[in-house]
């Protein structure tokens, strides 16, 4: 293990080792690993250097190193970094842990500390028509033990045990993954921009937010179908948000492509970048949308959000809550068609009557271009929400 307490430039650290896996070893040159790290990280926009580099048994050192953003000036220094445990097939080199106890940044009067932050078998495809998992690194396991942000010395965000963990299939299979913050904590008070504000977040106990958020999905590299399975973010004595999707397209050559658009557009004239945001919409037509939901349940946000619009108005949480039920479906009307909008005010009315649950899903029967999804919007978005297969409902 690598230990570092250094005063950081940038946040690229973290990017280091997220951007950043097969017995048995291979006769590996310590140069080529380094080269090949390099070249990847490159492509994921990163910039990183080092004075030298040598092998000690299994590991390699990186001398004096350092890592920033391509044209940006700023660099984090690493100090001599090292790769542990490196092992060679025909067509990968993988690292089996890079780690860094602890390191510290302040930038713009915020303090940021991270402890416990490694990647464990990193793979690093070499270079080739065939290069497995689309040439692109991959990890499978990715862990910070815990983050923390400070403000004149008082912390105003704090993370646990953020863990991601990858499964990783043949080289052109697919890949599943499965992810955690075991708690973080926010002390919303200290944004508040008055004391009256600050005072009103204690009112309805929300001075300070704490939760956890769970995460899983799989990617398919041959047809590039990316699915959240689970995208669940729960607040204490709030609500949970939990989001699911499911889009095909995303391949190892679409994530080069874009990667190649926004490296192009960073240097480019307004000229430039006009044309190659009108070519990134065309590289968007990759993508189709195979599903999607939006879900919410309620653990008493609802009903402190129904209280202050009322105080604010001067009338009940009811009376507001009838506003809503009336002026949501009439909205709503001009976009969605009559059944449609029937159904958005039945599960409007039926959750704020109790609220439980609300979710949004689409689920179209095919999967549908994002082109045409784009397209049908600007012309008829009734047509667009029978397309996708569009549904509300409520306390289900």
């Amino acid at each position: 293990m690598l230990s570092h307490v250094t005063k950081l430039k940038s946040l690229s650290l973290a990017a280091l080792l997220s951007a950043t896996a097969l017995q048995p070893a291979w006769a590996w040159e310590a140069e080529e690993v380094a080269a090949r790290y390099k070249t990847l990280l490159g492509d994921q926009g990163l910039t990183a250097e080092w004075t030298g580099v040598r092998q000690e048994g299994d590991s390699i050192i990186l001398e004096g190193a350092s890592l920033g953003l391509i044209d940006v000036k700023a660099k984090v220094e690493l100090g001599d970094f090292l790769l542990e445990n490196v092992s060679e097939t025909d067509s990968v080199y993988e690292i089996g842990r890079i780690a860094i106890d602890s390191f510290e940044q302040s930038e713009e009067g915020f303090d940021i500390a991270l402890t416990g932050l490694s990647v464990e078998g990193l793979i690093l495809p070499k270079e080739g028509e065939n290069a497995p998992y689309g040439g692109l690194m991959q990890y499978r396991r990715f862990a910070v033990d815990e983050a923390r942000v400070g403000k004149d010395e008082d912390p105003v965000f704090t993370l646990e045990s953020l863990s991601a963990d990858t499964t990783l299939g043949d080289r052109t299979g697919e890949l599943s993954f499965v992810g955690a913050v075991e708690n973080f904590w926010v002390d919303v008070a200290a944004f508040a921009n008055n004391s009256a504000a600050r005072s009103k977040l204690g009112e309805y106990s929300y001075e300070e937010l704490s939760g956890r958020v769970d995460m899983a999905g799989s990617w398919a590299l041959e047809d590039g179908r990316m699915k959240i399975t689970r995208y669940d973010v729960k607040v204490e004595n709030a609500g949970t948000l939990a989001i699911t999707a499911d889009i095909s397209g995303y391949t190892p050559e679409f994530i080069r492509t874009l990667q190649e658009m926004q490296k192009q557009m960073e240097s480019a004239t307004e000229e430039q970048k006009q044309a190659q945001g009108l070519a990134m919409l065309g590289l968007m037509q990759q993508l189709s949308l195979h599903g999607a939901s939006i879900r919410f349940s309620d653990a008493s946000l609802t009903g402190k959000v129904l209280a202050y619009a009322a105080e604010q108005q001067g009338v009940k949480p009811e009376d507001v809550a009838n506003q809503a039920k009336a002026i949501v479906p009439l909205m709503a009307g001009q976009y969605l068609g009559p059944d449609l909008t029937q159904s958005l005010s039945k599960a409007v009315t039926a959750y704020l009557d109790n609220p439980r649950n609300i979710t949004i899903s689409v689920a179209p029967e095919e999967g549908i271009p994002f082109a045409v999804l784009m397209g049908t919007a600007m012309g008829s978005p009734e047509a667009l929400a029978k397309q996708v297969g569009l549904s509300i409902t409520a306390n289900e």
